[in-house]
């Protein structure tokens, strides 16, 4: 009975994703920040769990483990990395100015410029007695980058070289811009030592309960490798990326043109548009404002997420940027969060109900989510239902404002394309900010509270290299990329080997990708365990922005039967989201559980 199991760790929730004989199997559990191993862990026993095993026998029939993850996300967002120094020769490096990754990833007093003709090795100890704790070498000469760094090599006790690890630019970068490579160089030196460390916590974690095989790590370029061959500046916002791989699968299965995802989790809504079902990628990925060398998803972020904070600004209500996150989080969930959300709205509203959230293994205090927007309310003279309707109106509005321009500037009008919903919170929220956008259709799948997971099981472990036409050697990038492959523990036998040429004039490149496959499930498949057609249906008041108190009709997790047009206000609930239909929306469901739903007709048409 082979299984896989797929994890992406968000702000808010760790997802996963699994797969026995064809059957898919999801859950998800809190995120722990302070030690993402934790969550890694419950992770896995959730999938035990649900496969009604324990661990060990589970991995046991396991042949593929594949990890998405935010640690080196979140140590850029916390500033949490190491005291890093630089060493350079490169006067504009020095300087410090704009994209040198200087004031960013390293302090500018870190930054020490060698003289012409000299090694670095006063250099170098100079910012080792200064507490630098990692060492980055950048130069626009790369003998002289090899040399500077050889010194350091040469002249230092072995101790002093394990506990300060060093970092060419040129190791990472094959672009001709020193100030990007130096750039790329300091932004992997700054996040290695804390994904380093978690990672190999968690490989040695599946290890510890007989896994025999690598944990495969997912990179934001959309390949995996094992712990031990990730770069670890490849991980960053590899999660948002994996959802972007997952939609991908979607656009083709579905053959839609132009798909716009609406990844809204606990902390985030993160927004791309595929065109012709291609994941679209920045050539040279921006982070915290600095442009590396190293390609990145291109998406677009907004500060909307179930633990956006509501807040006064004079007489405007905002509801974000700031986010309650996984650690206190929103009020309802009882762990001391004192800000109203996004989710507690969505619980004084009626949305969510106390006795059904995550399956009923988290029972919702409605009275804590009234008690914090209590003020708000207070402050704009109505009541609570109402600023809680106006909080949802908000977001939703500023959310569908900045999708709706972006999507003008690509010459892409609203009407015209699909939004994708997913995340914990995108079956709750996709409807409405599809509506506030322009956009028409929404389309929500069974295991779209855990995407970003699924996204993470279409990845395969994939190992390039590439040199310059001129002077390629087409032998040896084939056998570079092989030796990479037997570091993964993979045969010769086992890779598919390709040779592509790209790039023009004295740009062109010679570049040799090796695949090995991982297996991969369906966009679509047999329904959920448990989900069978024609589910029982209630009705409940829920109070709609712009609508009021509606008796809205409520169904299982079984959901409506395939084929069968439902016409809102209605909610359906499932183990881990609550897809909502808002007034005048349509829902259809195919036989796979897949949702679309459908504005109004005559609705907003931007």
């Amino acid at each position: 009975m082979p299984v896989t199991i797929d994890i992406d760790t968000g702000g808010t929730f760790t997802d996963v994703f699994v797969v026995r004989d064809g059957t898919v199997h999801t859950a998800k559990t809190l995120t722990t920040p302070h030690d993402l191993a934790l969550c890694f862990r419950a992770a896995v026993e959730a999938a035990a769990e649900r496969l009604g095993t324990g661990v060990p026998d589970m991995l046991r029939d396991t042949v593929a483990v594949r990890y998405a993850t935010t640690v080196g996300t979140n140590t850029v967002i916390q500033r949490s990395g190491p005291r890093l120094g630089l060493l350079t020769d490169d006067t504009t490096i020095a300087a410090g100015g704009p994209g040198t990754g200087v004031g960013t990833f390293v302090d500018t007093g870190m930054v020490a410029r060698v003289p012409d003709g000299t090694s670095g090795l006063a250099e170098t100890r100079g910012l080792l007695q200064d507490g630098a704790r990692g060492l980055v070498v950048a130069s626009a000469d790369p003998a002289r980058e090899t040399s500077m760094a050889a010194t350091f090599t040469e002249h230092h006790p072995r101790h002093c070289l394990d506990a300060v690890p060093m970092l060419r630019a040129g190791e990472l970068s094959a672009g001709r811009d020193p100030v990007r490579a130096a750039a790329t160089a300091l932004f992997n030196a700054y996040v290695h030592p804390d994904v380093a460390d978690y990672l190999y916590r968690a490989e040695d974690y599946l290890r510890d309960q007989g896994y025999a095989r690598p944990l495969r790590v997912v990179h934001n370029d959309g390949r995996a490798a094992r712990v031990a061959r990730t770069v670890a500046a490849k991980t960053y916002n590899s999660g948002p990326a994996a959802g972007l791989l997952g939609a991908a699968a979607v656009a083709r299965h579905h053959r839609i043109r132009d798909l716009v995802t609406l990844d809204m989790g606990g902390t985030s809504l993160d927004v791309s548009v595929l065109r012709s079902g291609e994941v679209p990628y920045h050539e040279h990925g921006v982070v915290a404002g600095v442009e590396i060398d190293l390609p990145l998803p291109d998406l677009l972020a907004f500060g909307l997420g179930g633990g956006s904070i509501a807040w006064a600004d004079g007489t405007e209500l905002r509801v974000g940027p700031q986010s309650a996150g996984a650690s206190p989080g929103p009020a309802c969930f009882g762990f001391g969060g004192a800000e109203p959300t996004v989710t507690d709205a969505d619980a004084v509203l009626g949305v969510l109900r106390p006795e059904t959230f995550l399956g009923g293994g988290m029972e919702l205090d409605v009275t804590a989510a009234r008690r914090v927007f209590t003020p708000l309310a207070d402050r704009f003279g109505i009541t609570v239902e109402e600023i809680a309707a106006r909080a949802l109106d908000t977001a939703h509005r500023a959310a569908g404002t900045g999708i709706a321009a972006e999507l003008h500037r690509r010459g892409v009008h609203p009407a015209t394309v699909t939004a994708l919903a997913f995340g914990g919170n995108g079956a709750t929220h996709g409807a409405a900010i599809a509506a506030a956008t322009g956009i028409r259709s929404v389309l929500v799948l069974p295991f779209g509270p855990v995407f970003s997971a699924y996204g993470a099981s279409t990845v395969d472990v994939r190992h390039v290299h590439g040199a310059p036409a001129d002077g390629a050697d087409e032998a040896s990038l084939r056998e570079r990329v092989l030796r990479d492959m037997r570091g993964e523990g993979i045969a010769a036998t086992d890779v598919e080997l390709t040779v592509t040429r790209v790039g023009h004039d004295e740009h062109r490149r010679v570049v040799v990708e090796g695949v090995h496959r991982l297996p991969h499930h369906p966009p679509t498949g047999p329904r959920l365990p448990g989900a069978t057609a024609g589910g029982s249906t209630s009705d409940r008041p829920v109070y709609w922005p712009g609508h009021g108190r509606l008796d809205t009709a409520v169904l299982g997790p079984q959901g409506p039967a395939a084929g069968t047009v439902v016409t809102g206000p209605a909610l359906v609930d499932s183990a881990d989201t609550t897809l909502c239909v808002p007034p005048g929306w349509t829902l259809r469901v195919d036989d796979h559980g897949a949702a679309l739903l459908g504005a109004p007709t005559g609705g907003s048409d931007r």
